[in-house]
C-alpha cells in the first residue's frame, strides 16, 4: 500500500493522534486478554472455513500488542500486508476473515468497557479507537489480500481459482451465523445470505436488486426492519473492494439490552447511595436542633424568659437550620446540575478575584497567600462553576489551617500540551492519600457537607480536565489540568 493511500484510508476511518494514544494508553491494560482474543479468533476462522487448523499460525497475539502500542508506520503497514498474503495462501476467504475480525472487535470493546467501566469519556474514546483500528487493519490486510490473489492467478488456472472460491465463498456466506450482505457499484443487494432471510422473515428472491444502502448505511449499528413489524439492531462492518461492497452485521439487540439495564442498576446504585448519605447528613442538624427546641420549650414552660437564657438557643437552632439548607443546596448542586455555558476565561483573573473574597478569611485564620498567577491563562469555561472550584479548594485550605495558621501557595500557569495548570496547596496537617476525598458525603470536617470535593471532581471532569492530589503533613496539593482553549 501506497504512503498516500494509507493516510486516505486513516482519515477516512478517523484513525488520528488521538486514537493513538488512546491505545497507546489501552495497551498494557488488555495485554492479559490479548491470548484468549487470539484464540477466539482463529477458532471463529477455523470453524467458518475450509482451513486446516495446523496451517494457521497463531501470531495474532503480538500483533495486537503491536497495534494497540504502536507506532502505526511502514513496518506495521508491511506486517500487516505480509498476514494478508499468507491469509491467501492458506485459501481463507476474505468473508471469513470479516466475521473473525467482527468478533475480535466486540471483544476487544468488551475489554474497553471493563477496563474504563466507571469512565464514561474514556471508554467512548477507547470503542472510537478501537473501531478506527480495525477498520484500518482490515482495510490494509484487504488490500494485500487482493493484490496477491491478482497476483497468484493467471489465465485459466485464474478463472479456475476464482470459481471454486466464489463457490467456497458462497458456502461460506450461506453457513455463517453473521448476517452477510454483498453490494453492487450501484449498492444494489446481490448476496442475501440464509442468516439474514431468517433473522428478517425477507426471502433472498424479495431483496436481490433492492438498494442495501438503505440496510447498512455507512456502517455502525442501525435498526434492521422485520418483515413481522419489529426490529432488530445489527452492528454492520463494510468492506470496500471495489467495485463491490461486502456488509457484514452482528446482532445486537440483546447486548444494548443488557447495556441499558446495567446503565440502569448503576443509576439506581448511585441514587440509593446518595440518598442514604443524604439522610445521614440530614439527621444531625435536625437532631441537634430538635434538642435545643426541647430546651427552649422547658425554658418557657419554666417562665425563664431572660433574653440572656433564650438568645443563645435559638442561635444555634438557627445555625442548624442554617446547615442544612447549606447541605441541601450543595446536595441539589450535585445531583442536578446544569449544563455548563462556555466562554473564553481568564483562570488567573478569576482566581485573583477569588484571592480578593477569601482574603479576610485567610487573615482571621493568620493565613499567608503566596501567589503566582501567569498572564493570558485562557481557557474554555463557565465562570461561575470555575468559581465554585477555587472557592471550595482555597477555603479548605485555609481551613486546614485555622489551628496554626500558615501558607496558602496558588499558581496559575500553562502546560507543556497548551493547557493550563492551577495549583492549590496548603500547610496543613494533611489528608490520607488513601481516602475516598472526591466521594460524596465523604468529609473530615465536623460540621461539613462531604459534597464540596464531590462536587469540584465533577466540574472539573466536566470541563474535560483532571484533579490530583498530593498530600504529607505540612503539605496537601491539588493539582487541576485544563485542556487547551478550542481556537476558531
Amino acid at each position: 500500500m501506497e504512503p498516500d493511500d494509507f493516510e486516505r484510508i486513516r482519515r477516512c476511518v478517523g484513525f488520528d493522534a488521538a486514537a493513538e494514544a488512546t491505545l497507546a494508553e489501552l495497551a498494557p491494560l488488555a495485554t492479559p486478554e490479548l491470548r484468549r482474543l487470539a484464540e477466539e479468533f482463529y477458532e471463529t476462522i477455523v470453524r467458518n472455513a475450509v482451513v486446516d487448523p495446523s496451517r494457521v499460525e497463531l501470531a495474532l497475539e503480538a500483533r495486537l500488542a503491536t497495534s494497540l502500542s504502536g507506532p502505526h508506520d511502514h513496518a506495521w503497514i508491511e506486517g500487516l500486508e505480509r498476514v494478508g498474503s499468507m491469509y491467501v495462501r492458506l485459501g481463507l476467504p476474505p468473508c471469513s476473515l470479516l466475521v473473525a475480525t467482527t468478533r475480535l472487535r466486540a471483544g476487544l470493546i468488551q475489554l474497553v468497557r471493563r477496563v474504563w467501566l466507571r469512565e464514561p469519556g474514556r471508554f467512548t474514546a477507547g470503542e472510537s479507537a478501537i473501531r478506527a483500528l480495525v477498520d484500518l487493519e482490515l482495510a490494509v490486510l484487504l488490500d494485500a489480500y487482493h493484490d496477491q490473489l491478482s497476483k497468484s492467478v493467471r489465465g485459466a488456472e485464474r478463472a479456475a481459482t476464482l470459481e471454486e472460491s466464489e463457490s467456497r465463498h458462497r458456502e461460506l456466506v450461506e453457513a455463517v451465523p453473521a448476517l452477510v450482505m454483498a453490494l453492487g457499484a450501484e449498492g444494489e443487494i446481490q448476496v442475501w445470505n440464509r442468516r439474514l432471510e431468517e433473522v428478517t422473515g425477507l426471502s433472498r428472491e424479495e431483496m436481490l436488486g433492492r438498494s442495501g444502502r438503505d440496510f447498512v448505511g455507512e456502517g455502525g449499528e442501525r435498526r434492521l426492519a422485520l418483515k413481522s413489524g419489529g426490529h432488530r439492531w445489527i452492528r454492520w462492518q463494510l468492506a470496500h473492494v471495489a467495485p463491490s461492497t461486502l456488509a457484514v452485521g452482528i446482532d445486537v439487540t440483546s447486548e444494548r439490552a443488557a447495556q441499558r439495564r446495567t446503565l440502569m442498576d448503576e443509576r439506581l446504585a448511585a441514587v440509593g447511595t446518595l440518598a442514604a448519605g443524604l439522610a445521614h447528613e440530614v439527621r444531625n442538624p435536625l437532631n441537634s436542633a430538635t434538642l435545643q427546641l426541647q430546651v427552649l420549650r422547658r425554658r418557657v414552660e419554666r417562665g425563664q424568659n431572660t433574653p440572656e437564657l433564650l438568645v443563645p438557643v435559638v442561635e444555634i437552632v438557627h445555625d442548624e437550620i442554617r446547615r442544612l439548607d447549606r447541605l441541601v443546596s450543595d446536595f441539589l448542586a450535585f445531583a442536578r446540575p446544569n449544563p455548563l455555558v462556555l466562554e473564553s476565561v481568564d483562570l488567573s483573573e478569576l482566581v485573583a478575584s477569588v484571592i480578593a473574597q477569601l482574603r479576610p478569611e485567610a487573615e482571621a485564620a493568620r493565613v499567608t497567600i503566596d501567589l503566582r498567577l501567569e498572564q493570558d491563562s485562557c481557557i474554555d469555561g463557565d465562570p461561575p462553576r470555575l468559581r465554585q472550584i477555587m472557592l471550595n479548594l482555597m477555603r479548605n485550605g485555609i481551613e486546614a489551617m485555622q489551628a496554626s495558621g500558615g501558607v496558602l501557595d496558588l499558581a496559575v500557569r500553562s502546560d507543556a500540551e497548551g493547557g493550563v495548570e492551577a495549583i492549590v496547596a496548603d500547610t496543613g496537617p494533611g489528608l490520607d492519600e488513601n481516602a475516598p476525598i472526591f466521594d460524596a458525603f465523604y468529609t473530615t470536617k465536623e460540621a461539613g457537607t462531604g459534597l464540596g470535593l464531590a462536587i469540584v471532581h465533577r466540574i472539573v471532569r466536566e470541563h474535560g480536565g483532571t484533579i490530583h492530589f498530593d498530600s504529607r503533613p505540612g503539605r496537601t496539593q491539588f493539582t487541576i489540568r485544563f485542556p487547551p482553549q478550542v481556537r476558531e
